[in-house]
């Protein structure tokens, strides 16, 4: 097994760290196939398949780099669950086996390979968790492939890259050096190509060999990184999202901008033979952008969704008393709805709804950015998860005491996964529902 050596990054921005969530889905992803219904888990390095069939555990496996949290998300496609680790593991598991299928160990030196300092029992644990977190991203899984971005910490002498594996076979494609360590999204699949977010910079890369393109902006004549001209006016810290037409970009302040590129992903009336013809220069390079005095930030986890004719994100108030989910028309860039909240951890769009949850309960918005639901949970219930709803409308969530499921016909929570959880910024918890199809594995 190649690998590849050294990236660190306890990445602290501006007081407060980033992390993000899932897309529902690409094309590829999600297209899963599960043999029973089930819930996906993972915290802590541990990945659980629980069988709500039968209300047993199928398989789990366990990271023994990751004990003390790990920053990341999972991915799946067809019977693949893709999951990362701050260690700079990537390990493919047969969704409904728990076999490893194929895995991957980073230790950042980008284009440039390296290897772990081993003992007589593998990879040295110090060494691993001197350099951590490599990664703390979510994959993107295509059709063929797997791209994902990995991390460092910003004073070290090593390099972040886009890496690219074959989904099959984790064959490595390419390797791609990135211009800075704040690589904390999923990149996206736009035209054939692969868009990423790194700090300021919005780089468009060759989805089969790595190479960096342009996108008809200006083409620098010297090392000026002021004039980059794919550079933001500030941090691109919120989730990318493509409809296949335009590509959506926020960034840390709560703006967001669209991007409509032709066919071979230039700009229309770019000129780059023109200086100002950059993203902070030329706001022409842009179908819309949007903003808002109201809003003071983006939501911490930087979420966004696309549904139908909206973008769907969370933000901070200027105030900086509330939150609120904001519905922005994603063909003019006009703010639609704006429903303010209170505390919230966590949100999400499932199906044709916004749920959103806190501490002390769980809110439900339909598409009008109205309230439906507002759902009291006790103390010992705390939702410290996403929550995920079943084929019959029933949420699941993960507690302190273990996984729970809320029956939304009698409001009664059950236990059904009774294990110890915690919650911590320095763990990304993740579930997922699936529900059983049938469909031949790979």
């Amino acid at each position: 097994m190649i690998k590849f050596k050294a990236i660190i990054a306890l990445i602290l921005i501006g007081g407060c760290f980033f992390s993000w969530w899932l897309l529902r889905p690409n094309l590829h992803e999600e297209n899963v196939r599960a043999d029973h219904e089930t819930l996906i888990i993972s915290s802590y390095g541990k990945i659980l398949n629980f069988n709500l069939e039968n209300n047993k555990i199928q398989w789990q496996y366990q990271s023994k780099f990751n004990l003390s949290g790990n920053r990341n998300y999972f991915s799946l496609s067809d019977n693949i669950l893709l999951q990362p680790f701050e260690s700079g593991e990537l390990i493919a598991f047969n969704l409904n086996t728990g076999k490893i299928l194929w895995q991957e160990h980073i230790f950042g030196e980008g284009k440039g390979m390296g290897f772990a300092v081993a003992t007589p029992d593998g990879i040295d644990p110090d060494y691993v968790n001197s350099l951590k977190p490599l990664f703390m991203t979510q994959p993107l899984m295509t059709k063929e492939n797997v791209y994902i971005t990995s991390t460092n910490q910003p004073m070290s002498t090593n390099i972040p890259a886009l890496y690219s594996f074959g989904k099959n076979t984790g064959t490595i494609n390419f390797v791609q050096d990135l211009p800075t360590v704040f690589n904390f999204f999923k990149p996206v699949e736009f035209n054939g190509f692969i868009f990423v977010n790194s700090a300021v910079f919005l780089n468009l890369y060759d989805k089969k060999s790595g190479d960096q393109k342009n996108y008809g902006t200006y083409i620098l004549s010297t090392d000026d990184e002021n004039t980059k001209p794919n550079q933001f006016s500030n941090p691109i810290y919120a989730q990318m999202l493509s409809d296949g037409q335009s590509l959506f970009v926020g960034d840390e302040n709560g703006k967001f901008y669209a991007l409509k590129f032709d066919g071979n992903n230039n700009i229309s009336g770019a000129v780059t033979s023109d200086p100002d013809n950059t993203f902070i220069k030329n706001s022409k390079l842009f179908k819309w952008k949007f903003s808002d005095d109201a809003i003071g930030s983006i939501h911490a986890d930087g979420r966004a969704h696309l549904y139908k004719n909206y973008l769907l994100t969370a933000v901070n108030l200027s105030d900086k008393t509330e939150q609120s989910i904001i519905a922005i028309n994603k063909k003019n860039g006009k703010l639609i709805w704006k429903a303010d909240l209170q505390g919230i951890d966590k949100w999400a769009l499932i199906d044709d709804k916004v749920i959103a949850s806190n501490r002390g309960g769980i809110y439900i918005l339909d598409m009008d950015g109205k309230i439906t639901g507002n759902i009291k949970i006790p103390s010992e219930f705390a939702v410290i998860s996403n929550i995920e709803v079943d084929r019959n409308g029933d949420f699941y969530f993960a507690t302190e005491k273990g996984i729970a499921k809320l029956e939304m016909k009698t409001q009664k929570i059950n236990i059904i996964l009774q294990q110890n959880f915690i919650k911590d910024e320095h763990d990304y918890f993740q579930i997922k529902y699936l529900k059983r199809n049938s469909g031949s594995s790979l």
